[in-house]
């Protein structure tokens, strides 16, 4: 479905992630060295992060969330909404972002709520954002959208051990009265695929139990419990490739750029893995330096992974010239995938918190 919308402006991104990390290289004993040495090149990931027990999500929001509100000394009480896109919200009930309403002081009239979401969390959450300030109900929303899933790991399952890590990111889109151009968004879904990437346990549809918390051996010799996170990957690398180009295209087609005005812009891809983005930005004949590699040092942050290689690659984006013409896109668990494209030439861009917690 597209969707075009008005007057509005991102005007500042932040992000956060822990320090505490895991060299994947360490995993030799437990995975096999040439295992390891395979997957770390495919993947190019060699370091995930990972919070320490206890710290959420919502830390990690609320840590990027103050960075941002300091930087650009806003007044608390301007912000009116606030949303938490995540797959791991602190609690079944009370909604998260309530929490984060009160531990930021934000005004009691703060628009808050939750979205259950994962890799394509970052462009629903700037949808909606946006949405809410086009229509009027609000005039400065944070988006904050982040994911500590390491909990959800099995440490026997290398699928998935050796790919997700831990971070957030919050952006501040705010009215803008100045501003009349529409721009698009494509929002699809295809839930047909959703057991592809999944925590089978611990809602409704499966409690949890005994049963659910015990790992057993799975394909490839992991070992994962029905509590654990379970990813695909083929099945995922498949609907990827499938169905992101042509989203792609057809935004870049609503929004009139050209060839070369598409590869002088930036593309930020959802940070699957190095093969996925580099084999989608050869598909897409985008030269390297329009479509920036930031998961090495992270894993793939899913909700957070867009933000957050804004945040670690801004300073090179911002001298290329790059950031007026900016393309975002997210694609994974649900099936889902979305795109959005933006200006952000004049939106600060914040070096990422390291979360001491």
């Amino acid at each position: 479905m597209q969707h075009f919308l008005q007057g509005y402006k991102i005007r500042a991104i932040a992000a956060a992630y822990p320090r505490q990390t895991e060299d994947l290289h360490s995993l030799g004993d437990t995975f096999g060295r040439e295992e390891v040495e395979r997957i770390i090149a495919s993947t190019g990931i060699h370091t995930v992060r990972k919070a320490v027990p206890g710290v959420c999500a919502s830390d990690l929001c609320q840590a990027a969330a103050e960075q941002l509100l300091s930087e650009l000394s806003l007044d608390r009480s301007s912000i009116d909404g606030l949303l938490f896109l995540s797959q791991t919200p602190d609690w079944p009930l009370p909604s998260t972002a309530c929490a984060l309403q009160h531990r930021l002081g934000l005004s009691r009239e703060t628009l808050a709520m939750d979205i259950l979401c994962g890799c394509t969390a970052y462009i629903y959450g700037l949808f909606q954002g946006a949405l809410l300030v086009q229509s009027g109900a609000c005039r400065k929303v944070l988006v904050c959208t982040g994911d500590v899933i390491s909990p959800l790991v099995n440490p026997g399952d290398k699928a998935t051990r050796m790919v997700f890590g831990d971070a957030a990111g919050v952006t501040l889109v705010e009215k803008d009265d100045d501003r009349n151009d529409s721009r698009p968004f494509i929002i699809q879904v295809d839930g047909s695929g959703g057991d592809h990437l999944m925590v089978e346990a611990g809602g409704g549809r499966r409690p949890h139990s005994m049963a659910t918390a015990e790992a057993k051996e799975c394909e490839s010799g992991n070992r994962r419990a029905p509590d654990n996170i379970y990813m695909n990957g083929m099945e995922i690398l498949n609907f990827s490739l499938r169905e992101v180009p042509p989203a792609i295209r057809q935004t870049i087609s609503l929004l009139g750029w050209s060839e070369n005005e598409t590869a002088e812009g930036a593309v930020i891809l959802h940070q699957a893995n190095q093969f996925m983005v580099d084999y989608l930005r050869r598909k897409m004949r985008l030269p390297q330096e329009a479509v920036p590699l930031a998961v090495a040092e992270v894993g793939n942050t899913g909700p957070a992974s867009i933000p957050l290689t804004l945040c670690l690659t801004h300073e090179q984006l911002r001298r290329q010239g790059r950031l007026n013409k900016t393309l975002m896109c997210g694609f994974g668990a649900g099936l889902s995938w979305g795109t959005a494209a933006e200006d952000l030439a004049d939106t600060a861009i914040l070096d990422p918190v390291v979360y001491e917690g």
